[in-house]
């Protein structure tokens, strides 16, 4: 009788320090959990400069460029006026985040684009899977003009110069839909081809040689030219 008391008396101790250390851990992984990560937001500045560690030089009068990855494609304009909350740089300078103009979605802009200084702080959206993904070019179109990895800038077509080209398409982050929207102006009658972006009324992106990057609406094209369609992924 006396060894089972004894026994019960150790299990309630035990019971008792295990609840209280359990607490304990409840409240040290509560105290000392990390702040949510925090993105600061700059302002995107006109005629920013194109990167020069991609031997592009010049400036972009509108903004600055939306890519899917440094050096990569173009994937829209991040307007100037507008914000971008940045969430990671690159040792060239590069910023991975979050554009809030009519396209709010997540992106690489190039160097030099931005404010000094930021204009505050926001929650961290862009996620590493969306940057994962983005980084693959079948993700956000298809019908390219060049092999995977090929650096062209497009190939020529003709296209309507009626019709009108414009700075953004994609609606958010999945790439996989969108509207032309923001007014760039009116095309040459010759552009160079890249690739049609993903959509049921897909837009295709194209260098024009007076406005830069821009998406048309593919309805425009006139001719052409001969042009392959690559759709191998990267």
């Amino acid at each position: 009788m006396h060894t089972f008391v004894a026994r019960l008396a150790r299990t309630r101790r035990i019971a008792s320090w295990s609840g209280g250390a359990a607490a304990a851990l409840v409240f040290l992984s509560t105290t000392l959990a990390p702040a949510a990560q925090a993105a600061n937001r700059y302002t995107v500045q006109p005629n920013s400069p194109k990167p020069a560690v991609c031997d592009n030089h010049g400036t972009i009068q509108a903004g600055t460029w939306l890519q899917n990855k440094p050096c990569g494609y173009f994937m829209g304009t991040a307007m100037a006026g507008s914000s971008f909350d940045v969430q990671q740089t690159t040792a060239s300078g590069y910023h991975y985040g979050r554009t809030h103009g009519n396209n709010n979605l997540c992106a690489w802009i190039p160097p030099g684009a931005l404010s000094s200084n930021p204009t505050g702080t926001a929650a961290a959206s862009c996620s590493d899977a969306i940057n994962n993904q983005i980084s693959h070019r079948r993700s956000f179109g298809y019908n390219f003009n060049a092999a995977s990895h090929d650096q062209t800038d497009g190939s020529p077509i003709s296209v309507d110069p009626a019709c009108r080209a414009f700075y953004n398409y994609y609606t958010s982050s999945s790439y996989d839909t969108g509207a032309l929207r923001d007014p760039a102006g009116t095309p040459s009658s010759q552009v160079q081809y890249r690739f049609t972006a993903n959509g049921a009324s897909p837009a295709i992106g194209v260098r024009d040689s007076n406005l830069g990057w821009v998406f048309m609406d593919r309805g425009c094209v006139t001719n052409w030219q001969n042009v392959s369609f690559h759709n191998d992924d990267d």
